[in-house]
């Protein structure tokens, strides 16, 4: 799997932009790689496994998710993406529709550790999310040097409702092609 060319560009766009060395830690990825313009997520669903980000948490992820909704949210209704690597936004903003899609036929709320520069796009895209905690380096214990500067990025636990989602990502890009055909 480490071979797959989701994994590749991950790693590589890791490295690019944040020098770190790591090696993706998902089970399941979502990708669009067969073209220059590329873009990967992992995503792992909270009643089957742990999530990686609930070593940020002092508390499991769907009483996070229950506070920040201000309603009670099970588990198994809950996916956790992450690993997001593109090319450019737009490849990422075209999987991430894809990914909604996908996703939100058996999961309600995802959740991501969002660095600034990712909640700025999902704010432009209009996606609404919510703040959960801030993800800090020492919450991973030795882990964390493997991540070189993304935690400069001012990364947060954040979570949003699938369908308001997929909702801002279609209006976005009905946006986009009206625009262009304009």
């Amino acid at each position: 799997m480490h071979d797959a060319p989701e994994i590749a560009l991950i790693t590589r766009r890791y490295r690019e932009i944040f020098d770190a060395r790591l090696t993706p830690c998902f089970q399941s990825y979502i990708a669009d790689v067969q073209q220059a313009t590329g873009a990967a997520l992992g995503y792992r669903r909270a009643g089957e496994e742990p999530l990686f980000l609930e070593a940020y948490l002092d508390h499991p992820i769907e009483q996070a998710v229950s506070m920040v909704l201000g309603r009670p949210t099970e588990r198994d209704r809950i996916v956790e993406i992450g690993n997001f690597a593109a090319e450019n936004a737009m490849a990422m903003i075209d999987l991430w529709g894809t990914a909604a899609n996908d996703l939100g036929g058996c999961s309600e709320v995802a959740v991501a550790t969002l660095t600034a520069p990712l909640r700025r796009i999902f704010a432009r895209i209009g996606i609404p999310v919510h703040e959960i905690a801030p993800a800090r380096k020492e919450r991973v214990g030795a882990d964390g040097a493997a991540w070189g500067r993304y935690y400069e990025s001012d990364p947060r636990i954040c979570a949003g409702l699938i369908a308001e989602g997929q909702g801002a990502i279609a209006a976005f890009m009905a946006r986009r092609r009206r625009k262009v055909a304009a």
